[in-house]
């Protein structure tokens, strides 16, 4: 027990250290629950419904994805980076916002759905789009209290009230699947789970309670901060997207569906460490900026070297045991959703290595800076994309995702030595640690990874 006394120290207590600490344990939690209670969900649902639904529940998911990334100006980033965001004033400012948006998002859902529905020749569009996109205005209510939160890195309550709504809307969807055994399970998934975390936040969470306000001065702000965001969520768009819509133009449907499969394991260890970033050290750029002491620049370069290494340790794992866990999981139809994990994680190495690093900007303000590393990671990723599906096939893709961010990276060095947040000596060392899992994976597991090229 003596030894478990530094430990509790280092937990305990109000300070930023022990805050980060419980953030990022907090961060974590919330991510592998999510992602390993969607896997769980994944494979009970593909034994209760058709494969049809999930076609159909994919096209929503792309309409309602790109509505709202394409409507994105930035308000929760405000939020988190402004000297105003524990203003009563401005938060209930950003949630107003907020909620309009999510209205005219629901509307603007209302307004495809028919087009939709002939668009892909799927009539039950017309219907479950605007059932389906009610969601967004669920979403739009949520309180700010979940902001403020991640603000102060008080994350604890946040990763626990998550978690069981994630529970219950599993429990839920099952149900309902099993009852119904149609897409329309999933549809009412989409509200079912929004609802729930909407009365756990508005209950449980501390903090004050919203109501309409639109200050003029908050509003400016918001939309001055926010503009440049706008754009730069389109291109992550592109960046997050663009894989399978090409692809879609180039392979069968079922082996588009296969890829989807490989995509969701590989990508994991990223989408964790982007849950962590995102939760944890865009708060502590925020509290404590690299730029402004050596001291602070230790920290956020600690900091950030743990959250990137821990990932590239999941990379490893998944690049060593992807046609293993696809075996385990999955029956002989889906097997090449081994190789193919193990490509995809091999090549996300960079895009891991780079995360957070413009956050730095973010929290001084500089939307822009942000901007440009995004369009210009996009543009080269399209282009190698277009190129290398065209000569490759499915490695084709996977080389654009590796490739984009490493062209691009003197132009994040520019702006991270302009905001001293460049760690080349921790960049060089994951990069190196990265590259040497890579390469001895793909080496690993060439004969799966060569079948690819044939398909």
């Amino acid at each position: 027990m003596a030894m478990m006394d530094p430990l509790r120290r280092r937990l305990s207590g109000n300070g930023l250290s022990a805050r980060a600490l419980r953030g990022t344990g907090a961060a974590l939690l919330s991510a592998f629950s999510e992602n390993g209670l969607r896997l769980v969900s994944n494979l009970v649902l593909t034994r209760l419904l058709f494969p049809e639904a999930f076609g159909v529940m994919a096209l929503i998911q792309v309409i309602l994805l790109g509505l709202t990334l394409f409507s994105n100006i930035g308000l929760q980033a405000s939020v988190m980076q402004n000297p105003r965001g524990d203003d009563p004033d401005f938060l209930n400012t950003a949630w107003t916002l907020q909620a309009i948006r999510g209205v005219l998002l629901w509307l603007t859902v209302c307004l495809f759905a028919v087009p939709a529905a002939h668009f892909y020749d799927e009539p039950i569009l017309a219907y479950a789009l605007p059932v389906a996109g009610f969601s967004l205005v669920i979403k739009g209510v949520f309180p700010t209290k979940l902001l403020t939160a991640q603000r102060h890195l008080m994350l604890g309550r946040v990763a626990f009230l998550t978690i069981v709504a994630q529970v219950v809307n599993l429990v839920a969807l099952s149900l309902l699947a099993w009852l119904t055994g149609s897409v329309w399970a999933l549809v009412f998934g989409l509200l079912i789970s929004p609802t729930v975390s909407l009365a756990l936040y508005t209950r449980y969470m501390p903090g004050m309670r919203n109501h309409f306000r639109l200050e003029r001065q908050s509003v400016s702000e918001m939309v001055n901060f926010g503009k440049y965001l706008f754009f730069s969520t389109i291109a992550t768009y592109v960046l997050n997207q663009s894989d399978r819509a090409v692809l879609g133009a180039h392979i069968p449907t079922d082996l588009l569906g296969i890829y989807a499969i490989g995509y969701t394991l590989a990508t994991l260890p990223w989408m964790l460490a982007q849950k962590v970033a995102g939760m944890v050290v865009f708060p502590l750029y925020r509290m404590r900026h690299p730029s402004e002491s050596a001291e602070n620049r230790a920290r956020i370069f600690r900091s950030r070297r743990l959250v990137v290494a821990s990932a590239l340790g999941l990379v490893a794992t998944m690049t060593f045991l992807g046609p293993w866990i696809v075996s385990l999981l999955y029956d002989d139809r889906y097997i090449l959703a081994g190789p193919i994990a193990v490509l995809l994680a091999a090549c996300y190495v960079p895009p891991i290595v780079l995360i957070g690093l413009m956050n730095a900007a973010l929290a001084q303000g500089n939307s822009l800076a942000l901007l440009v590393v995004n369009v210009a990671t996009a543009i080269c990723q399209i282009t190698i994309l277009l190129l290398g599906v065209q000569a490759f096939g499915i490695p084709g893709a996977a080389i654009a995702i590796g490739a984009a961010p490493l062209l691009t990276y003197p132009i994040t060095v520019h702006y991270m030595r302009r905001h001293g947040n460049w760690d080349a000596v921790g960049d060089a060392a994951l990069f190196a640690a990265g590259f040497a899992i890579s390469a001895t994976a793909i080496w690993l597991h060439w004969d799966g990874i060569a079948r690819l090229f044939t398909q």
